[in-house]
């Protein structure tokens, strides 16, 4: 795939959900592949990508949970080499004890080349993550391949972006620009309408106020073929009624929440439902991007709902 280099970032920091960024590795392993080719011009062989478990503790005995194992494969499905994928948010110096086992247990269980990524939105996570972690053995140390954000390519090609929808995705978060945003709207269409709804609203929430303008003004007078264009992309152009901007929040809120809950029960949805107005929404919104346990995530939305 033929990658160009991202702009250079804006000001404002696209807020990144963990959970997010985890399930576009594991809806297509073969981003974590072609940002380590992009990255580091590592190149590995092979026809196809499998998820492995996550739990990569069956060696030791400690529990070690990666948040995305990829392994690739070649024509006779043998194992060539295997990615693990790590989306940091703030710095954890935790792991850098862990990330160690983690590619160490890997290597012996696979018996093959592994790789550790580490993926974050922050540029001080990144400098940090980069750092050679030395394990006291000649030799023996792990430097971490690291994608931050101004590393995501630009993707603006829309037959580009069908060949790894959820890199196009992660680029529109990275670069929200016209151009990137219609190239990753093009890809996301043809997707399971709940992969789309999920997609589109992460990258809507992720673009300044004139972006959002100029893909309005875009969107006039152009007859889109899909039936999730017609459906939400129509929805989320501003028509001056207070009820069609709540709603709109509404669903990024539903969709942050099943990114992170993976399955959404009838009390999270009254909970939803219990949040009124646009203040309100945006305020749930902004504390849900920064939660990663599930407990407080309902937490939150109870809170929101009294505080109506």
């Amino acid at each position: 795939m033929r990658l160009a280099r991202p702009l250079p970032i804006r000001a404002a920091v696209v807020s990144f959900s963990h959970e997010f960024l985890v399930e576009l590795f594991r809806n297509h392993g073969e981003l974590a592949a072609t940002l380590l080719r992009f990255c580091t011009g590592m190149v590995f062989e092979h026809e196809r990508t499998e998820q492995r478990s996550i739990d990569l503790s069956q060696v030791v005995s400690t529990e070690y949970r990666a948040d995305a194992v990829v392994e690739l494969q070649d024509g006779s499905n043998t194992t060539v080499a295997a990615v693990i994928v790590e989306v940091q948010l703030k710095v954890d110096h935790d792991k850098e004890g862990t990330w160690p086992v983690y590619v160490t247990a890997l290597h012996h269980k696979l018996a093959c080349p592994v790789v550790l990524i580490v993926v974050t939105p922050s540029g001080s996570v990144a400098d940090w993550a980069r750092r050679p972690i030395h394990l006291g053995h000649p030799g023996f140390t792990l430097t971490p391949v690291v994608m931050e954000l101004k590393d995501v390519p630009r993707i603006i090609d829309p037959e580009e972006a069908q060949k790894l929808p959820e890199l196009a995705v992660l680029s529109a978060m990275a670069n929200p620009d016209l151009e990137v945003v219609l190239a990753a709207l093009s890809v996301i269409s043809p997707l399971p309408e709940e992969r789309a709804r999920l997609y589109w609203d992460v990258i809507w929430m992720a673009l300044p106020p004139s972006v959002r303008k100029a893909l309005e003004t875009h969107m006039q007078g152009y007859v889109y073929q899909s039936e999730f264009a017609r459906k939400y992309i129509s929805q989320g152009r501003e028509e001056g009624r207070e009820e069609g901007r709540e709603e709109g929040l509404r669903r990024a809120v539903l969709a942050i929440v099943r990114a992170k809950l993976g399955e959404v029960t009838a009390d999270d949805e009254a909970a939803i439902a219990a949040v009124t107005g646009e203040h309100a929404l945006a305020a749930l919104i902004d504390a849900l991007m920064q939660i990663t346990d599930a407990p407080e995530v309902r937490a939150a939305m109870r809170a929101a709902g009294k505080n109506r």
